[in-house]
């Protein structure tokens, strides 16, 4: 919902504190807030008819007859290959502050078409006193969504290269022109709307669901992502500290299908329980059960990734009848979507793609000709940290990016224990780096409730945050050098390999998300 801006206010007071530590109050009488969008002096879409609602309605629509073309601005996107003569390379950048939704007491998100109902309540975020997880990293997403937006001008340009002096020994960079987009610039309780008003869900959604007035299916966030065709997504979150976690930050993988396929095998006795020991990230998978193994937690991760429903702890290789969680790769729009009828082919259990057991299973379809493809396994497997694949080194560097840049810009926080460091990665089934083909970096940047991560998404720093990760962002199309020192975390030298996914045989990996 982005937008194309020369400038943008840096939050202050009063303002700061309504976007970061507000606590949330129920029907709230008052004006929704006013940002900039992508057109100079719009203001945020009505409560009931908003603008962007609006047009990925459209976009919707057109992607299910494969004609799909949009942009959040209305447009057409800027093709990111054949660039006129001359042109700097354009790439397409995703910035996804997390949640912004409200909190739900009964299920009310995650649409499932075959059983046509939803799985599971609105994911809301963390909170943390009066310190509410989307109010959070939304003031640091909407400054690097600004800083980003200067690489799309001459002007703009010159101001972004001090910024990249500011990090680098280099006297001179390569423009490269990041066209970034928000996928939302507000949350819930900016508006007004009743407590059962099912808007207070539908603009933040993850997959796409029916409309409470018209029951038309509208696209989720995905799906509106994925209608960009990205090269790069960035997730920012927050996430809850135990009470023997110190804090830090980290990285969210998603696993490509070599992992979870060995997963499948060690089930059905084909291959050793060793098989996941060995593993580089077989203790780094998230133990989403009380009482459960990370063994255990993977297992069911692989029975959520091929058949949608989780399976019990223990020995049991059963699914979990109450834990159903949905043929995810068909409940958004994209090109790996199976064809309309599937939802009466999956109900009748029988062997092939929808089948609920490990061994009748067969990977046959669009979506799993592409788990199974290279591009997925650049993706999210192996790759230069020797494993999470091309995510993991995305996700990793970006981190880099604001540690490094923490101590460089700020005498403070180069003191001894200033800063957490980065944590190991959380591994699981996760959506969003499933999901999309763009790299994803998908970052847990703070504990919530730890005071030392918070600063770094607070008023005193979030901006020298935000300049950190678009430098981190632009390094990982455009390789720089960097000023000596401010370790322990110093951004790794490499540049991505954006170039293989742009000439595989098939055409640009980015822009075939969709039809």
């Amino acid at each position: 919902m982005i937008v194309k801006k020369t400038s943008m206010p840096i939050l202050t007071g009063r303002q700061w504190r309504s976007h970061s530590i507000r606590p949330v109050q129920k029907n709230m009488m008052r004006r929704p807030r006013t940002f900039l969008y992508n057109k100079r002096g719009a203001r945020p879409p009505s409560a009931e008819s908003t603008r962007w609602h609006f047009f990925f309605s459209v976009c919707f629509c057109v992607a299910a007859i494969g004609h799909a073309n949009c942009d959040l601005s209305g447009q057409a996107p800027d093709p990111t290959v054949s660039q006129p003569a001359g042109s700097p390379p354009q790439y397409t950048i995703v910035l996804a502050p997390g949640h912004g939704g409200a909190p739900s007491t009964q299920k009310e998100d995650k649409w499932d078409p075959r059983t046509r109902s939803y799985l599971g309540r609105y994911l809301y975020g963390d909170i943390y006193k009066n310190i509410h997880e989307h109010r959070l990293v939304l003031p640091l997403s909407m400054e690097l969504q600004r800083l980003l937006t200067l690489t799309e001008s001459a002007a703009g340009w010159q101001e972004f290269e001090k910024i990249l002096s500011q990090f680098s020994t280099q006297q001179k960079f390569p423009r490269i022109v990041l066209k970034s987009h928000l996928t939302r610039t507000d949350s819930y309780d900016d508006h007004n709307f009743s407590k059962q008003d099912d808007r207070n869900h539908a603009a933040w959604r993850l997959y796409d669901y029916p409309d409470a007035r018209t029951g038309r299916m509208q696209p989720g966030r995905l799906s509106r992502i994925n209608a960009l065709k990205p090269w790069l997504v960035v997730a920012i979150h927050t996430t809850p500290a135990g009470r023997s976690q110190p804090g830090g930050m980290g990285v969210v993988l998603a696993p490509g299908y070599q992992t979870f396929n060995t997963l499948r095998l060690i089930s059905l006795g084909q291959k050793s329980i060793q098989s996941f020991y060995r593993m580089p990230w077989a203790d780094k998978f998230l133990i989403t059960d009380r009482g459960w193994s990370q063994y255990e937690g993977a297992r069911s991760d692989a029975w959520v990734y091929f058949h949608g429903w989780k399976t019990r702890g223990g020995r049991s290789l059963r699914r979990w009848p109450e834990m159903n969680r949905g043929l995810r790769q068909n409940m958004l729009t994209w090109r790996y979507a199976d064809p309309p009828g599937w939802e009466k082919l999956a109900l009748r259990n029988e062997a092939g793609p929808y089948s609920t057991v490990h061994k009748n299973f067969r990977a046959t379809g669009p979506f799993w000709d592409r788990e199974r493809g290279q591009a997925e396994a650049w993706r999210r497997e192996g790759g230069p940290l020797g494993y999470g694949g091309d995510n993991y080194y995305a996700s990793d560097q970006l981190l880099r990016y604001v540690q490094y840049g923490a101590r460089l810009q700020s005498s403070q926080l180069r003191r001894k224990g200033a800063l957490n460091g980065i944590i190991k990665p959380f591994v699981s089934a996760y959506t969003l780096p499933t999901y999309v083909n763009a790299i994803n970096a998908y970052l847990e940047i703070a504990h919530t409730n730890r005071s030392k991560d918070r600063q770094l998404l607070e008023k005193k720093y979030y901006q020298q945050t935000a300049r950190s990760l678009a430098v981190g962002i632009y390094a990982l199309f455009q390789q720089i050098s960097l000023k000596p020192g401010y370790g322990p975390w110093r951004p790794r030298a490499a540049a991505l390999d954006f170039k293989k996914y742009a000439d595989l045989p098939g055409g640009n990996y980015f822009e075939q998300v969709v039809k």
